[in-house]
């Protein structure tokens, strides 16, 4: 998320303060093999997560969380506009929505119609 953030690695390692060509994040996000460590791939610590995230002034945890569908797949994603109108709902109304969808999603009978 934050490379998408920043545009590339390069951009990232400016906000962070390190060199602009510094490898670490690029070899942890390509899962690079270590050449110290026989067979492990170079992966986020928490030092460098910690740094990350009082760097760029984030809540700390930011980078344990796990991105929302919409962070990954953008606010006019047609699912993220549901599951935002879906969170507002109250849970009757959510419960009847989701009985819609569930009904709209079933394949037609052969007869045309669809299951109930």
């Amino acid at each position: 998320m934050l490379i998408k953030r920043f545009e590339s690695i390069a951009a990232l390692n400016d906000a962070l303060g390190w060199p602009r060509a510094d490898s670490r994040l690029s070899r942890i996000k390509n899962g690079n093999i270590r050449s110290d460590r026989e067979g492990k791939v170079f992966q986020m610590g928490d030092n460098i997560a910690r740094e990350i995230e009082t760097t760029l002034k984030l809540e700390a945890g930011w980078m344990d969380t796990p991105p929302s569908y919409a962070e990954l797949n953008g606010e006019n994603d047609p699912i993220s506009k549901a599951v935002d109108i879906l969170s507002v709902m109250d849970p009757e109304a959510r419960y009847q929505a989701l009985r819609l969808l569930d009904a709209l999603s079933q394949p037609p009978k052969a007869n045309g119609t669809h299951a109930t």
